[in-house]
C-alpha cells in the first residue's frame, strides 16, 4: 500500500510540475519583451491575455482526469466517456476567450502599423535626398517626381510601398480547430500518464492478491500437519497405555506443550529458532518414551542458538517421518537429527534414520508432500530440499536462507 500511495503522489506531482511550467512560461516571455523595450503595461496585458487561454485547459484537465477517466474510461463506458469529452471540449472552446487586437503591444494594432510604415518611409527619404546632396550627383527638386529615386516615394512605380494590413487574426473557424487539436492532445497525453501509473499500481495490486493467496494456501498447509502430527502423537499415546501406564501419564504432560506451541505460537508467520528447536527437543523425548535401547536417538543442536527467526513448524515433519518409517521393533534402528548455522546466513537441517524398506511411503508421506509444497512458496528456488536413500539409511538434508524479509513473510 505504501508503494501504491508513493505512485500517486507521483503521478500528481509529475501533474503539478507541468502546469507550474505552463503557467510560468507566459511570464517568461513577458520577461524577455519587456527586455526587448515592450512596456511593462503591454507586457501585462499580454501576460493576463496568455492567462486566460490557458485557464480553459487547465479547467479542462481537472474535469478529465478527476472526472471523467475514473468514471467512465477505467470503468470501461467508453461510450459515455467519448461523448462527455466531446462535449466538455466544445464547452471549453466556446468558452475561450480570443485574442483582442486592444491586447496587443501599439505596433500590432490597425491603426499604428500603417502609421509607423509612413514615418520609415518618409525618413528612408530625407535620408537619400542628404546623401545625393553631399555628393552633388543629384539635383533634386520636389516639384518633379522624375527625379525622385526610383522606387522611393512613388505611389504608382515598381518599388512603391505595399499598403500595410492588419494584424492577421485567424478566421473563427480556424481558431476554434486549432483549440480542438490542443484540447485533444492535451487529453491524450493526460490519459497516457494515468494509464501508465494504473498500470504500476495494477500491477502491485496483483502482487498483494497473489501474496494474499500464498499466505492462504500456507495457512490451509499448516493447518494440514497440525492434525496430521496430534494424530501420530495420540498413536503414540494409545501405544504406551498398554504398555506403561505411568509413561503414558507423563506423555499426555508433555502432549500439552506440544499442543500449547503449536496451537498458539505456531500460528505466527515465523518463530525463533530456539523455540522451535524446544519443541523439535520436546516432540523428540516424547517420541522416545515408547522405544527401547534398541533404537538410538541422537539430538546435536546448537549450544546457544541465535536470535533468528524461520517459519514455524518447518523440521517436525521430517522427525515425525523418520520415527514413523525409520524405527523397527525387530532390529536395532536411529534416528540422528542435526541443525546447524552455515556461513551466509543459511540454516541446514539434517535428519537421518535407519533404512526398514518403507522409503517408498517415507518419500510420499503427507506431511513432506506439505512441506515440499511450503519450500516453494516460503523461499521460490532459494532452499536445498535433498533426500537420498542407501542400503540403510535414509537422509534429509534441508539448507535454508535466515534474511530479514522473510520475518515479514
Amino acid at each position: 500500500m505504501k508503494r501504491l500511495r508513493k505512485q500517486h503522489v507521483l503521478e500528481q506531482s509529475i501533474y503539478g510540475a507541468i502546469w507550474i511550467v505552463i503557467f510560468l512560461l507566459p511570464l517568461i516571455g513577458g520577461y524577455f519583451a519587456m527586455s526587448g523595450g515592450l512596456e511593462r503595461e503591454e507586457t501585462r496585458m499580454v501576460i493576463r491575455e496568455s492567462w486566460l487561454s490557458i485557464l480553459p485547459f487547465f479547467v479542462l484537465f481537472l474535469l478529465n482526469n478527476y472526472g471523467l477517466v475514473p468514471y467512465f474510461l477505467f470503468k470501461k463506458r467508453y461510450w459515455q466517456y467519448t461523448v462527455s469529452l466531446i462535449f466538455v471540449i466544445g464547452m471549453i472552446c466556446w468558452l475561450s476567450p480570443f485574442p483582442s487586437a486592444n491586447h496587443f503591444p501599439k505596433d500590432f494594432k490597425r491603426g499604428e502599423l500603417p502609421h509607423r510604415m509612413k514615418e520609415n518611409r518618409r525618413d528612408q527619404i530625407i535620408k537619400t535626398r542628404e546623401k545625393a546632396r553631399e555628393e552633388g550627383d543629384v539635383h533634386w527638386h520636389e516639384s518633379n517626381p522624375e527625379q525622385r529615386p526610383r522606387g522611393m516615394g512613388d505611389p504608382n512605380g515598381p518599388g512603391r510601398f505595399p499598403k500595410p494590413t492588419p494584424f492577421p487574426y485567424p478566421p473563427f473557424v480556424l481558431r476554434y480547430l486549432i483549440h480542438f487539436i490542443i484540447a485533444f492532445l492535451m487529453v491524450g497525453f493526460n490519459i497516457a500518464i494515468k494509464l501508465f501509473f494504473k498500470s504500476f499500481r495494477d500491477e502491485e495490486m496483483l502482487k498483494e492478491l497473489e501474496h494474499q493467496r500464498l499466505q492462504s494456501e500456507l495457512q490451509y498447509l499448516k493447518y494440514q500437519i497440525n492434525p496430521h502430527f496430534f494424530m501420530n502423537t495420540l498413536n503414540n499415546i494409545h501405544a504406551l497405555v498398554d504398555i506403561d501406564t505411568g509413561k503414558a501419564k507423563s506423555t499426555i504432560v508433555e502432549l500439552s506443550k506440544l499442543m500449547r506451541y503449536v496451537l498458539y505460537e505456531a500460528s505466527n508467520k515465523t518463530i525463533l529458532l530456539s523455540r522451535e528447536v524446544q519443541f523439535l527437543k520436546n516432540y523428540i523425548a516424547l517420541m522416545s518414551l515408547r522405544y527401547t535401547n534398541k533404537v538410538s536417538i541422537q539430538m546435536d543442536f546448537p549450544a546457544e542458538v541465535p536470535e533468528v527467526q524461520i517459519p514455524p513448524l518447518l523440521f517436525v515433519s521430517f522427525v515425525e517421518n523418520a520415527f514413523k518409517h525409520g524405527v523397527s521393533y525387530r532390529s536395532e534402528s536411529f534416528i540422528h537429527v542435526l541443525i546447524q548455522l552455515d556461513e551466509g546466513n543459511r540454516l541446514s537441517f539434517r535428519c537421518s534414520n535407519s533404512n526398514n524398506g518403507s522409503a517408498d511411503e517415507q518419500h510420499h508421506g503427507i506431511g513432506l508432500e506439505n512441506i515440499r509444497k511450503r519450500l516453494r512458496l516460503l523461499f521460490g528456488n532459494d532452499y536445498t530440499l535433498s533426500i537420498t536413500e542407501e542400503e540403510h539409511k535414509f537422509d534429509v538434508l534441508l539448507i535454508i536462507p535466515l534474511l530479514l524479509s522473510l520475518i515479514h513473510i
